[in-house]
């Protein structure tokens, strides 16, 4: 009978120190993944807030039953600071009169009208200016050897292009079948 409490203790024990463990590794397994971030980018963040206000900006332009694809408001901010990024690596100093005279002869022209989607455009062009001083083989080189975490939420990240991958999910779940109803 001691053997059996004994026993009982050590599992006791043994347990308590597995969820200590579990409690202390927890943490380090989940340091990137704030829920309002979308996404990392090197040592950059794209909040929630940035791809709301892009969605909003942009949705400020469309007409009547146009709408905003969040996922391509994502890549385009993911793409926009990988141009940052790259860049501040070559020594390229974009200017905001760089980015507005290209955008402004293109059909996102709209978009340096409205302050929310202004960043969004800026972005867009970022990536033009980068691809356009550096090459579009180095700059797509570049890219692909960008460190992006894409927040599961929004997806899965295609590793090469770094643009979220249509119809994947990254939920360890799949949506039930629908139902008829007689």
């Amino acid at each position: 009978m001691k053997f059996l409490a004994r026993r009982g203790r050590g599992a006791a024990r043994t347990a308590a120190l597995v969820s200590v463990v579990v409690l202390t590794l927890f943490p380090v397994g989940c340091a990137k993944s704030e829920p309002s971030v979308v996404a990392y980018v090197g040592n950059s963040k794209i909040s929630q807030q940035q791809v709301d206000d892009a969605v909003e900006g942009v949705s400020a332009i469309l007409e009547e039953g146009q709408s905003v694809s969040p996922a391509a408001v994502v890549n385009a901010l993911i793409h926009g600071a990988i141009a940052e990024q790259v860049a501040a690596a070559n020594k390229i100093t974009i200017t905001d009169g760089e980015r507005d005279a290209l955008i402004k002869n293109s059909n996102l022209a709209g978009l340096l009208n409205v302050p929310k989607a202004r960043p969004l455009a800026h972005d867009v062009a970022d990536q033009q200016i980068v691809s356009d001083k550096i090459g579009s083989t180095a700059y797509l080189a570049a890219v692909a050897d960008q460190q992006v975490t894409l927040n599961p939420r929004f997806g899965v990240l295609d590793p090469k292009q770094k643009t979220i991958i249509a119809d994947q999910s990254a939920s360890l779940t799949e949506p039930a079948p629908p139902t008829q109803t007689p």
